[in-house]
């Protein structure tokens, strides 16, 4: 691909969705003015996150012995600290440079862009800030605590929830679906090696409905093990890789239990230059 056509690949992918009305349409479904964060808890050495990641670590660098010890002038003092994390590494926004197939990312830019100092093209810091309407489902059949293992999502359910609701996916719309993981990976029954999510008959109907972000409660939006034996995480190639769809993963949907709402919600990436994905304090208005 020549330099011209790549620099005419937008970063935005199917952001690019979110237009005036789908801005007007999100604050539409604020009415009660409750503000929620979707964004898990940053603690030490804790998760969850996924596998061949390591768990955060905060570091004090000035803290109260320090100020006993040498008070500073006229009783004054702070603290301050340090926060490692990998950009995948708690509730984060996948970037359309993380995945690619056959040597080509989004846009059929090649994947060799991405270099041991980041992303020449697609990085994070291309998706920019993002406000438009979620749909918020709670994908959990039967009032069961959690999806099992390599369990897929029903498409027909979230349609059904969301029918009942009087809910309509429109053009650059999130989707955001509570599987339960998080709380099976609390109480000790699931790991990072396994999750229930969305499997490859969700992407037409993701398609058509015009969804700019999907998201979940778990490790990577779809189901793991993946259905496909040749490709293990299909939606991410088909819906990330090929159509710019963003992913934003390890939700807090804590409440959300029954839930099928509509809400404003508000994404600010983190502005890191060629990375593959930034953590997140994702905040829905209802």
């Amino acid at each position: 691909m020549s330099a011209d056509l790549m620099s005419e690949v937008s970063g935005r992918g199917a952001l690019a969705n979110i237009d005036g009305a789908a801005i007007k349409r999100a604050m539409a479904a604020v009415s009660t003015f409750e503000v929620r964060s979707l964004g898990l808890p940053i603690r030490n050495g804790e998760g969850p996150v996924g596998p061949r990641r390591q768990p955060p670590q905060h570091f004090m660098v000035r803290d109260g012995g320090d100020a006993a010890v040498a008070p500073a002038r006229h009783g004054f003092s702070f603290s301050d600290d340090v926060l490692l994390i990998p950009t995948h590494g708690t509730t984060h926004m996948d970037a359309l440079c993380h995945v690619w197939q056959d040597g080509t990312m989004y846009g059929g830019i090649p994947a060799d862009l991405v270099t041991s100092r980041g992303a020449k093209r697609l990085g994070i810091e291309e998706a920019g800030p993002v406000v438009t309407r979620v749909l918020i489902v709670d994908a959990v059949p039967g009032g069961r605590p959690w999806l099992d293992v390599a369990e897929p999502v029903s498409v027909d359910h979230v349609r059904s929830l969301l029918d009942a609701a009087g809910l309509a996916p429109e053009r650059g719309d999130a989707l955001f679906l509570r599987t339960g993981w998080v709380d099976a990976w609390a109480a000790g029954a699931q790991n990072q090696l396994g999750w229930g999510g969305l499997d490859v008959d969700a992407v037409d109907w993701v398609l058509e409905s015009g969804f700019s972000i999907i998201g979940a409660d778990n490790i990577g939006v779809e189901m793991a093990p993946a259905s496909d034996p040749t490709c293990a995480v299909p939606l991410h190639v088909r819906l990330l890789r090929d159509h710019g769809v963003y992913f934003v993963e390890l939700l807090d949907l804590a409440g959300f239990e029954g839930a099928a709402v509509a809400g404003m919600l508000t994404l600010g990436p983190l502005n890191i230059v060629g990375a593959t994905a930034s953590p997140l304090a994702p905040v829905v208005v209802f």
